[in-house]
């Protein structure tokens, strides 16, 4: 079996990427993330992006509490070329709240990306690293047209055509059908 390095000409692996924070390379202050092993800039958070995140943040807490871990903007790591900061990740519960590792794809049960200007890119790349690393369930919460796009089934590709949920609807996590949530309640 080869090494990363030698299946990964010119990428970056996690491991790289990690030192590059360590060693100041990339500062502190950066949003990147890396994403099939090229960093890349974060989405720029705006007022309505920034209102998104803390209605999604009150309500996935105080919703889930204890049933997850919220994790938000915060990393996972997805695979050796990919250690991503989605918005928000729902996690396996661990009493040592991951102190001893980043959390991998088998900790998470869903990831949320809040999209204004990067869409395009969450539609794309991002659904497929997520797909790729078998997470369950995968939302977008389109910022612009103000509604959830839901994707599940993962498969090497994608996932199965997605559950588009407008204003007035209602959505919730496979993982936690009891949930209801209102699309209003989320995007204003």
């Amino acid at each position: 079996m080869a090494n990363v390095s030698e299946t990964t000409k010119g990428l970056i692996t996690v491991e790289e990427f990690d030192r590059m924070w360590e060693r100041g390379i990339i500062g502190t202050e950066e949003r990147v993330e890396l994403i099939e092993g090229r960093i890349v800039r974060r989405e720029t958070m705006n007022p309505p992006h920034a209102s998104i995140m803390l209605r999604m943040t009150q309500k996935l807490v105080q919703a889930l509490d204890r049933r997850v871990l919220v994790l938000q903007q915060l990393p996972f790591v997805a695979n050796a070329l990919s250690k991503p900061f989605p918005d928000f990740a729902l996690l396996n519960v661990r009493d040592d709240y991951y102190a001893e590792r980043l959390p991998g794809p088998d900790d998470v049960v869903a990831v949320i990306e809040v999209s204004d200007s990067r869409l395009r890119f969450d539609r794309g790349e991002k659904l497929r690293l997520y797909a790729k690393a078998g997470i369950p369930e995968y939302w977008i919460v389109d910022v612009k047209k103000k509604r959830i796009e839901v994707y599940r089934e993962p498969h090497d590709l994608g996932y199965a055509p997605p559950l588009v949920v407008e204003k007035g609807g209602q959505v919730s996590f496979t993982a936690f059908p009891d949930l209801v949530i209102a699309v209003d309640e989320l995007v204003g």
